[in-house]
């Protein structure tokens, strides 16, 4: 009877706290074609730097969102890349800021998204 008990209190107990719970997204290719980037280099006084926004296509408002810069020459060969976060959370359908520094410049750069949390469902 108590090995019974607490079997049920623990499936209640995991039932309640389960879907609060959150874990970083890895995107995958389909996920990572719902972000967008406006992209330019930046010199200030943290250094060189590329500057930005990443747009938000997905259903969701998400946070720490970490993205990677690459600095590429002019065959397109990545010649330094560079990592940072994007400042709060990009509403669904919304934009945000962000700074990555880079070691090098390049003829052009390529950004995307390393990680993300879900936060909420949102209508865009």
């Amino acid at each position: 009877m108590l090995k019974r008990l607490i079997v049920v209190l623990a499936a209640v107990v995991g039932g309640l706290l389960g879907p609060i719970v959150a874990t970083a997204q890895t995107p995958t290719t389909d996920t990572q074609s719902q972000f967008r980037f406006e992209l330019e280099e930046a010199q200030s006084h943290r250094g060189r730097g590329v500057e930005g926004y990443v747009y938000n296509d997905l259903p969701w408002r998400i946070t720490n969102v970490r993205v990677r810069v690459e600095s590429l020459d002019g065959n397109g060969t990545v010649t330094s890349s560079g990592s940072g976060w994007v400042i709060g959370d990009v509403r669904a359908g919304g934009r945000a800021y962000f700074y990555v520094p880079v070691a090098s410049g390049g003829a052009a750069y390529r950004a995307s998204v390393l990680s993300f949390d879900k936060v909420l469902l949102e209508t865009p």
